[in-house]
C-alpha cells in the first residue's frame, strides 16, 4: 500500500510538469499573435516556439540544485519544494499582459516567468523517477519506468483535450490564461499529498549539505561515458516527443490546409494510445531486454525518418500525416517506456540524483526543446516540407551508438540502492 502511495506522489508533479510544458507547446500557435502581434506569423510562431527551449541554463542548474537535494536529505523534500515553486511560476503566467498593452515588455514577463517554470520543474521528473525506482526495488523496473512515463502523458493528454475543447468551441484567445491557473490550483493539493508522506531517511544525510562543485566534478568525470550517454537518450526521446506533439501542431498548417482544430483532435486520440501503449511497452522491455528495445526504436527512426516525411507536402492528407505521426509515436514509445529503468542503472547511488538529474535536464533542453523552432528555421531556409528529418536523423544515429556502446564499456549494472535505506 505504502509503495502504491509513493508511485502516486511521485508522479504527481511529472504530471504537473508535463501538463505545463505540453499546454504552452500546445497553445503556442494561439499565443504567437498575442505575444508578438506585430510579427508576420510564421516570425510569431517561431520566437514563440523559441520560448520552449529557454531552460537551457535554467533547468541544468534546477537538476544541480534539487538533485544534490534529493542525494542528501532526501527525494520527497526536494520534488516537495519544486512543485511549489512551479505551482506560483504557472500561476504568474497566466496572469500576465499582452503585447498590444504592454508592448515588448510582454514577450520578455513571458521568458522571465518561463526561465522559472524551467528551474523548479528540473526537480520533478528526475527525483520522482529515482523515487519510485528506489522504493519499487529492481525486479520491475521497466514497468515502473513505463507506468511513471505515462503519468507524462496523463499530463499531456489532459493539457491536450483541454486544448482542443477550447479551440472547436473558439474559446482558446479569451479563455487561455484560466488552463494556467488551473494546473497552478492543482499542483498545491499535490504537495499536501507529499507532506503527508514520510521518508525513511536520505542517502549520507548530514554528510553532503552543502553542494561541492569539486565533488560534482570528481563524480562527472569518473561517470563522464555514462553522463554522455544519459544525455543523449534523454535528448532524442524528448526530440521525439517534441516532433510528435509539439511540431506537427504548429508546422503542417503552415505547409497544408488542414486546420488547427483537427490537429488538436488528432492531438488527443494519439496521446490516448500513447498513455496506453507506454506501461505495455515498458513491461516489453522487461521481458526483452531495455538495451534491445532502445536500439531497435532508435534504428527505426534512423532509417525510417526520410520516407516517412517523404509524405509531408502541399498536397499532404489528413491520413499522411496522421501516418507520420504513429510512427513518431510509436518510436517514441518504445524508446521511452525503459529510459528511466536503463539511465538509473548507469550511475551509482551516491551520485544518481545529481549526475542523473543533470544528464536528463542537459539533454532534454539542448536537444529537445529546440527541436520545434530549429526543425520550422530548416524549413524556413530550406522550404522543403521534409526538412525536420534533418534533425532527427542525427539525434537518433548518437543515441543508438551510445546505447549500442554502453554494452561495451559497462559490463553490468549499478547496483541500484535506495536513498531511502
Amino acid at each position: 500500500m505504502k509503495s502504491r502511495f509513493a508511485l502516486c506522489v511521485g508522479m504527481i508533479g511529472n504530471f504537473l510538469e508535463h501538463y505545463d510544458s505540453v499546454l504552452f507547446a500546445l497553445l503556442a500557435p494561439f499565443l504567437a499573435p498575442l505575444f508578438f502581434h506585430e510579427k508576420d506569423p510564421i516570425t510569431a510562431l517561431l520566437f514563440t516556439y523559441a520560448m520552449l527551449p529557454l531552460g537551457v541554463l535554467a533547468k541544468p542548474l534546477g537538476a544541480l540544485y534539487f538533485g544534490w537535494m534529493g542525494d542528501c536529505i532526501g527525494r520527497q523534500k526536494a520534488f516537495s519544494v519544486s512543485l511549489v515553486g512551479m505551482a506560483l511560476a504557472t500561476m504568474a503566467l497566466g496572469c500576465l499582459p499582452l503585447s498590444r498593452e504592454v508592448g515588448v515588455l510582454a514577450p520578455l514577463l513571458l521568458a522571465l516567468v518561463r526561465l522559472l517554470q524551467s528551474f523548479f520543474s528540473a526537480g520533478e521528473t528526475p527525483n520522482g523517477a529515482l523515487y519510485i525506482l528506489e522504493a519499487g526495488g529492481s525486479k520491475h523496473f521497466s514497468l515502473l519506468s513505463g507506468l511513471f512515463d505515462a503519468s507524462s502523458v496523463a499530463g499531456a493528454l489532459f493539457a491536450s483535450a483541454l486544448v482542443a475543447l477550447g479551440s472547436s468551441l473558439g474559446w482558446i484567445e479569451r479563455g487561455w490564461r484560466y488552463f494556467f491557473i488551473a494546473g497552478s490550483i492543482s499542483a498545491f493539493f499535490g504537495v499536501a499529498a507529499r507532506v503527508a508522506l514520510r521518508e525513511g531517511g536520505a542517502l549520507a544525510i548530514g554528510a553532503c549539505r552543502k553542494f561541492e562543485i569539486r565533488r560534482f566534478w570528481l563524480s562527472f568525470c569518473e561517470h563522464r561515458r555514462a553522463f554522455l550517454a544519459l544525455f543523449l537518450a534523454a535528448g532524442l526521446s524528448h526530440t521525439v516527443y517534441s516532433f510528435t506533439f509539439t511540431l506537427m501542431n504548429g508546422y503542417i498548417p503552415l505547409i497544408t490546409s488542414i486546420s488547427k482544430t483537427q490537429l488538436m483532435q488528432m492531438n488527443t486520440a494519439l496521446l490516448v494510445a500513447d498513455f496506453i501503449l507506454l506501461p505495455v511497452f515498458g513491461y516489453l522491455a522487461q521481458k526483452v531486454g531495455k538495451e534491445r528495445v532502445m536500439l531497435f526504436a532508435s534504428a527505426a527512426l534512423i532509417l525510417g525518418a526520410w520516407p516517412v516525411f517523404g509524405l509531408l507536402g502541399v498536397h499532404a492528407t489528413l491520413m499522411d500525416v496522421a501516418i507520420v505521426r504513429l510512427f513518431l509515436m510509436t518510436a517514441g514509445i518504445a524508446f521511452a517506456a525503459p529510459y528511466y529503468a536503463w539511465a538509473v542503472e548507469q550511475v551509482p547511488s551516491l551520485s544518481r540524483g545529481a549526475i542523473f538529474s543533470f544528464a536528463y535536464t542537459l539533454g532534454a533542453q539542448v536537444l529537445g526543446s529546440p527541436a520545434a523552432a530549429i526543425s520550422i528555421w530548416i524549413y524556413q531556409q530550406t522550404k522543403w516540407t521534409a526538412a525536420p528529418m534533418l534533425y532527427l536523423m542525427p539525434v537518433a544515429l548518437g543515441a543508438w551508438i551510445v546505447i549500442a556502446r554502453k554494452s561495451v564499456f559497462i559490463p553490468k549494472p549499478v547496483h541500484l540502492k535506495s536513498t531511502q535505506e
